[in-house]
């Protein structure tokens, strides 16, 4: 199953063929992308979407690097648990919280990703 457009497919391969890459996409700041900044974590939107079925498709990603869940801290886990329950619900902007399991993620930077469905 496809979940990007062709367009958005071909940007993503092309940059992650780039050798000039960071050793992480996500421990980069760029400003141009990130939409909400919070003590442990950070909203990102998403570069390369999932476009053929959301309209939004941002990242909940940790402020620091880490890989699994199980390397979180406590106040880490408080956060991310109050983003999901209380700040993203709030907002009703998202139908979904996706979180792939280590060995599918594309980036070895714990993320999880928050879309919203094409209607």
């Amino acid at each position: 199953m496809r979940f990007r457009k062709k367009r958005t497919l071909d940007k993503y391969h092309a940059y992650r063929k780039n050798g000039d890459r960071p050793h992480c996409d996500f421990c980069v700041d760029e400003p141009q992308n990130k939409k909400y900044l919070f003590a442990h974590w950070k909203i990102l939107k998403n570069m390369f979407p999932y476009d053929m079925i959301a309209d939004f498709h941002d990242l909940i990603v940790p402020r620091r690097h880490f890989q699994c869940e199980s390397e979180m801290t406590a106040a880490e886990r408080e956060e991310l648990v109050y983003l999901k329950t209380e700040f993203l619900p709030k907002g009703k902007k998202y139908d979904i919280i996706w979180e792939n399991f280590a060995h599918m993620r594309s980036v070895d930077h714990y993320h999880v990703h928050i879309l919203r469905f094409k209607k």
